[in-house]
């Protein structure tokens, strides 16, 4: 689980700080630095696997324009990505001691000097590697449909083409269960899934059961009916709990699914203030949206839980201005720029409808 985020010097960000509660969700116009923030969470977590330089040649744009630029076109000279993070020692490949959960910090810093750029200081300390339970989730319907080995035991890939085989480990878990539940409350008409195993040739496949319809092979059913299920199957695999980013939830949804499918989400993060959640494993839920729909609702029921992100300019005195991403949560009052009043949410609410119109 990530605790606080600590970035500067990378792209968007200077001396940029966010705390990160179990259930986060990133809101705001785009630009304004919600795809710059998850791709330095993704630095961190390739780093476990990918050398440096495959970790920056795998970020959008050149290694050099990773770095901030301000006005004048002059990079900084270093950047920085730190992350506090909460971990739970039960998983494997993390480290095993007492308690439960220990704390820990992962980050990099990278230097920009002679043209060339390296890695300095800040590794992850040596077989320790907390961020092997992060998991990005960005479903494609092509690949959902598809039918996946009987072996494949891991999470659910980032595009969803081992949909089928998460499925079909879980089915016979109380958290298979659950999650038909939450579907049948999602989506009308739907009343189970069905992993199927095909026997000569070892797949998994899987049927979606609709009311009056019977079952309807995955290759048939609509992307949004797809999406939820990889959606929840992510959330409730019970061999790979973690940390969950999801960018543009509301991408493929339809909107009345979108607050029902919000609240189920919220009930199976980690409640860090339960006793009884030291018991189960760490489950975070990172997302990020500009629809009105997800911000309306997430400030309504869970205003903690929402940070503003957007960028303003930086003003150095006798130096050039940069353009900068900055966070804001949800309050009635504070220190002006530091926050978002309920008055200011509901203008941005009203802008986004105007221009969807």
């Amino acid at each position: 689980m990530i605790t606080r985020i600590e970035i500067d010097g990378f792209k968007s960000f200077l001396d940029f700080t966010l705390d990160v509660p179990p259930f986060l969700a990133l809101v705001g116009s785009n630009a304004g630095g919600k795809s710059n923030l998850f791709d330095a969470l993704g630095c961190l977590a390739d780093l476990q696997t990918v050398e440096l330089d495959a970790v920056l040649a795998a970020r959008r744009g050149r290694p050099r324009e990773l770095f901030h630029w301000d006005s004048e076109r002059r990079p900084v000279e270093e950047f920085t990505i730190k992350a506090d993070v909460l971990v739970d020692s039960r998983v494997d490949g993390v480290w095993q001691r007492s308690p439960a959960f220990v704390q820990g910090i992962i980050g990099l810093n990278v230097t920009n000097q002679a043209d060339s750029i390296s890695l300095i200081g800040m590794e992850p300390e040596s077989g320790w590697s907390p961020s092997s339970t992060w998991r990005w989730c960005t479903p494609e319907p092509m690949e959902m449909r598809k039918a996946a080995p009987a072996a494949d035991r891991y999470a659910l890939r980032e595009n969803g083409s081992n949909l089928a085989a998460v499925l079909g480990r879980m089915r016979d878990s109380q958290a298979f269960k659950d999650l038909v539940v939450d579907l049948v409350a999602l989506v009308p008409g739907v009343t189970g899934v069905e992993p199927v195993l095909d026997e000569r040739d070892q797949e998994w496949s899987f049927d979606v059961v609709f009311s009056g319809q019977g079952a309807i092979p995955a290759t048939l059913v609509s992307d949004g009916t797809l999406r939820i299920i990889a959606l929840l199957a992510a959330l409730y695999d019970p061999d790979h709990p973690g940390v969950l980013l999801i960018e543009e939830i509301e991408n493929g949804l339809h909107p009345g699914r979108i607050a029902e499918l919000l609240r189920r989400i919220a009930r199976r993060v980690t409640d860090l203030s339960d006793p009884a959640s030291a018991e189960e494993p760490l489950r975070q839920v990172v997302l990020t949206s500009h629809s009105p729909v997800v911000v309306g609702e997430l400030v309504r029921e869970r205003p903690g839980s929402v940070v503003f992100l957007d960028t303003v300019t930086r003003v150095q005195p006798g130096g050039p201005t940069s353009r900068i991403t900055r966070a804001r949560p949800v309050r009635d009052a504070g220190e002006p720029g530091t926050y978002v009043s309920p008055r200011e949410v509901s203008r941005y609410l009203g802008t986004v409808r105007q221009d969807a119109q």
